[in-house]
């Protein structure tokens, strides 16, 4: 009987408490992009995700989602694999997770940012050479009043 147990835990079917859940990698990935890597253990590749799918989502869309879903899929593969013994399982680090998790916030105020920024510098240059000098006088006159 124990060597049955030995043998089924070994290919994965008898989950234990290293083992990673495959659903929780995806879902995880599907919230930020590389948070089902750092479910994983696998910290640089999540952070790789993330970077590489804002990238691509900043410059195009399509490529960006392109590489989100990727990293759906690589978080589930990956689980799999640790669960089977095939690559080395690693624990999950809270620091690294709250590192994520704040990186990823602030690339999203980042890129906000960067498109609120262009999208008021094409509002101003829409209005023309007249316009602009009416924005930066109702710009000068909120600043004296603060």
């Amino acid at each position: 009987m124990d060597s049955e147990c030995d043998t089924l835990s070994s290919r994965g079917s008898i989950r234990g408490e290293d083992d990673k859940n495959q659903q929780v990698a995806v879902f995880c990935s599907s919230l930020i992009p590389g948070l089902g890597q750092i479910y994983n253990g696998e910290s640089v590749k999540g952070f790789i995700f993330l970077f590489s799918t804002v990238v691509g989502l900043f410059l195009l869309l399509i490529p960006g989602l392109i590489i989100w879903i990727y990293s759906m899929y690589d978080a589930y593969i990956s689980a799999g694999k640790m669960n089977e013994g095939i690559l080395e399982s690693a624990p999950v680090k809270p620091v690294i997770v709250v590192i994520f998790v704040l990186s990823a916030v602030f690339l999203a105020i980042a890129v906000i940012i960067v498109i609120l920024m262009v999208v008021i510098s094409l509002m101003v240059s829409l209005l023309g050479p007249a316009g602009n000098t009416d924005f930066f006088r109702m710009l000068d006159a909120s600043r004296r009043l603060f």
